[in-house]
């Protein structure tokens, strides 16, 4: 996926949270991507942990 995909991504998604083009303008979106690593990091499943 090409940066501009993922960044159009990102934006789809939070205008379909509510956000405004404004607050999403305004935020810091590295802070925000760092933010989506951890919570990858939190929500990784491992099979062992499964069975």
């Amino acid at each position: 996926m090409d940066p501009e995909d993922f960044i159009d991504n990102i934006y789809l998604a939070l205008l379909e949270s509510n956000w405004t083009m404004n607050e999403i303008d305004s935020m810091d979106i590295i802070y925000y991507l760092k933010l989506l690593g951890k919570k990858a990091e939190r929500d990784k499943k491992y099979i062992d942990d499964i069975l």
